[in-house]
């Protein structure tokens, strides 16, 4: 928000937004990392960071849109009050899009749209006061389930299965009214294992990945041992076409005949070079290709079975240049190295073939300078192919901070951020391009001192051979073929051999790789239900029992999130899990999803730790709404069926229509074929909610978690989609977990847990938590009321 903002500047806006004391708790405090689009934290974490992104920046011009959705009452109580002292001072225009008409009623002017127009303004006074006023009835629908007495127990009807389970829950080892104190622990041994893996990468490996394009390598090889022979065999015609134009003794029919010899000798020699290097070339290519396209292929299918916590660690750019640019590197290491290997020996053979055949003298002068003058070629060929198609660190950072800004172009544009973003670009590719400007005068050295020593080497050749010839050991013609044969096969092995330069490059490029594709991830996600990895239920009822937990994050270890959480939710009941954000809430649906494991304790699934059962099976009898609803690029019929395989196109309109999706669905020009646009970006916040839902709907799981499952919504889909998940659950007995900030989504649940210093502190229905004298349960609620 200010890129020259103080410490003291950042600490005094993390407060008024409520962000500060959270902070600090960290290891690293204002340090800490947040993650890629902010992984690391909860949603409302999230929130009060951008809020104080927002205060800090003291702009002109203020847009708050839905700013305190993600927050519970207290930090929302706080951060409001904070954006009220702001407003209050009239110092900026500020434009405020609230689901939460608490959060408005100061506003100087309110304005209700309705349908894209608008159907009242006027302040909030006024409003209230017209009568039959939009603005009145969206007001008393949202009071009325939160301003209603707490003591009031609740409207439905509680059948004897609701009554077994609530006892069922009382009977669990947390006491309602008993408030545990946080205990510190040591996380020594919840470190992870830093050593990085340093494997050798075997080359057969690679072969066998290639072995269905053993065709292809059989052709390409034939082919290069056929390019290779030509550079000599150029060399030989074009010493005895030179050599033909000093015989005068041929008279001229002879002569023109001995040349149309020559000439018809040079094309079949181009016709064989056309065949043979483009039997080479598109073979190596075919070869080369196919085994990018497995590497990625397995690469891509490796990383979606890793579990959640190595994405934490690994930036989404950084995966991209895996696949796109270290896979392709490691073709130089297979198809690329055969060519090279052919072309290079072939060329050798032949050429010192023909050296030996008309002059050893000469052939063994040049041996010796050989070396030099190859390798001369071979760097001077090396600094002209570049210094590597590798990227080093720098590269990579710079790819993940590209990717991130794109992602979050709105973010950037909004806080004006580009020349911040241009900046931290410009610091993480000038890492690389100083050792690149440290490779080029280097290069420029090494390209002067390859050209010398070819000069020096042909100077020598030609005194040599001249001494040669003065005794007779050689004619000039057999000098000439000797050295044209065997200079033109330095070029052909430094042609072949000028990519040898990256060969480092693409081991350490197959080792990132090929660790991301041997890796075993401690949650194994590439079990099927069909196989024996893992057990499965006969039947699943649902019940769910956190034992005993103590967990932290594998990127923050030290950072204790639970420390001794118990809960029994018994099969068929609604659980709501509520208290300050930060707190773990969405931890708890993480682990039931086993994105993570515990690191003490165990969570079980009808009494058997789901660590023991089959991933997938597992996860096909739960259903997730998260708070921040992920939509693919596609159509809405594509993300609905999405929830279900197979599913039919009438089972994603009746989903819809229990979602409330299916009326703004039909108002679509392409209805259920609309396309959503990359990450749902062609629909609205809400509508992209009650998609998720419908998604969540189509599975018709035994266990279903909710995670702020209606934040997103306004007041009146709310109250639809509540009651649509409501009949839904009335409809098949099934185990729901709810995470909410919105107290009022939650008061028919059989129990509601109240979650502090990672423990369960406060259990019971919400009469029963009311019932506590200055319970944190009360005070949640009341602020919410009072607010």
């Amino acid at each position: 928000g200010k890129p020259d903002a103080t410490l003291d500047d950042i600490y005094q806006a993390a407060k008024q937004a409520n962000a500060y004391d959270f902070v600090v708790a960290f290891p690293s405090g204002f340090d800490t990392e947040v993650g890629e689009r902010g992984t690391q934290l909860s949603g409302g974490q999230k929130q009060r960071i951008a809020i104080a992104r927002a205060i800090i920046k003291n702009p002109a011009v203020l847009l708050l849109d839905e700013a305190t959705s993600a927050l519970d009452a207290e930090s929302e109580h706080v951060v409001q009050a904070s954006l009220d002292a702001l407003l209050a001072t009239r110092q900026r225009t500020t434009i405020i899009i609230a689901h939460r008409l608490s959060t408005i009623r100061d506003a100087d002017r309110i304005v209700v749209l309705n349908e894209g127009h608008v159907v009242e303004e006027g302040s909030h006074d006024d409003l209230i006061s017209r009568p039959d006023s939009h603005y009145k009835k969206l007001v008393e629908a949202q009071a009325r389930p939160t301003t209603s007495s707490p003591n009031t127990a609740a409207s439905t009807a509680t059948t004897q299965s609701a009554k077994a389970t609530k006892t069922q829950l009382a009977e669990t080892s947390i006491d309602v009214a008993k408030v545990s104190e946080h205990s510190v622990v040591s996380t020594a041994d919840m470190a992870p294992d830093a050593a990085a893996s340093h494997k050798s990468v075997a080359l057969s490996r690679l072969w066998r990945m290639n072995s269905p394009e053993a065709w292809y390598i059989l052709c390409g090889s034939l082919g290069a041992l056929i390019h290779g022979a030509v550079f000599p065999l150029w060399g030989l015609l074009f010493v005895n076409v030179t050599v033909l134009y000093f015989k005068y003794n041929l008279t001229p029919d002879e002569m023109k005949a001995e040349a149309v010899t020559w000439s018809i000798a040079f094309l079949a020699l181009g016709a064989t070079y056309f065949v043979a290097v483009t039997t080479q070339n598109y073979s190596f290519a075919v070869v080369s290709e196919r085994l990018t396209r497995r590497l990625r292929e397995q690469g891509f299918i490796s990383m979606l079975h890793q579990d959640i916590g190595w994405f934490d660690a690994h930036s989404s750019g950084a995966l991209t240049t895996l696949l796109a640019t270290d896979s392709a590197i490691i073709q130089s290491m297979t198809g690329d190295l055969m060519n090279r290997v052919f072309v290079a020996s072939s060329t050798l053979v032949v050429a010192f073939s023909i050296g030996f055949y008309y002059s050893w003298h000469m052939t063994l002068a040049l041996i010796g300078v050989f070396p030099l003058m190859g390798a001369a070629t071979f760097v001077q060929m090396s600094l002209m192919s570049g210094h590597g198609k590798a990227l080093n660190e720098g590269d990579v950072q710079a790819g993940a901070l590209l990717s991130e800004s794109i992602n979050s172009i709105r973010t950037v544009a909004s806080f004006t951020l580009e020349g911040q973003v241009h900046s931290r670009y410009i610091g993480h590719l000038e890492a690389s391009s100083t050792k690149d400007v440290k490779k080029g005068l280097f290069g420029g050295v090494g390209f002067g001192v390859s050209q010398g020593v070819m000069y020096f080497a042909l100077a020598f050749l030609f005194w040599f051979g001249g001494w040669l010839i003065v005794r007779n050991y050689v004619d000039f013609h057999g000098m000439f073929v000797v050295m044209m044969a065997i200079m033109l096969s330095t070029f052909g092995v430094g042609m072949a051999m000028q990519d040898v330069a990256d060969s480092g490059k693409a081991k350490a490029a197959a080792i990132r790789l090929f660790d991301a594709i041997d890796r075993e991830p401690p949650i194994k996600c590439t079990s099927t239900a069909a196989t024996s990895d893992g057990d499965t239920l006969p039947t699943v009822q649902g019940a769910l029992e956190f034992v005993n937990v103590k967990f932290a994050y594998p990127s923050r270890p030290h950072a204790i999130i639970y420390d001794g959480y118990s809960l029994k939710v018994p099969s068929g009941a609604t659980v709501a899990l509520v208290g300050a954000s930060g707190c773990g809430k969405s931890t708890a649906i993480s682990l039931v999803e086993r994105f993570y494991d515990p690191v003490e304790g165990s969570v079980l699934l009808d009494g058997v730790d789901i660590r023991s059962l089959n991933l997938q099976w597992l996860r096909q009898h739960i259903s997730l709404v998260g708070q921040e609803p992920v939509l693919f690029a596609g159509t809405i019929a594509d993300n609905i069926a999405a929830g279900k395989a197979g599913a039919t196109a009438d089972e994603v309109e009746d989903a819809a229509r229990k979602a409330n999706a299916h009326d703004f669905i039909m108002q679509f020009p392409d209805k259920y074929n609309t396309q959503v646009g990359d990450r749902g970006v062609q629909v609205s916040g809400g509508q992209k909610q009650r998609i998720a839902i419908a998604r969540a709907i189509l599975r018709d799981p035994e266990v279903l978690l909710l995670d702020e499952a209606t934040s997103a919504l306004d007041n009146e889909s709310e109250r639809l989609v509540q009651a649509s998940l409501d009949a839904l659950l009335q409809l098949k007995r099934r185990t729901t977990i709810i995470v909410a900030h919105r107290l009022s989504t939650i008061r028919n649940a059989d129990v509601i847990a109240v979650t502090d210093g990672g423990k369960i502190v406060e259990l019971g229905t919400h009469d029963q938590l009311m019932a506590i004298p200055d319970g944190k349960y009360v005070h949640l609620v009341q602020r919410q009321v009072s607010h």
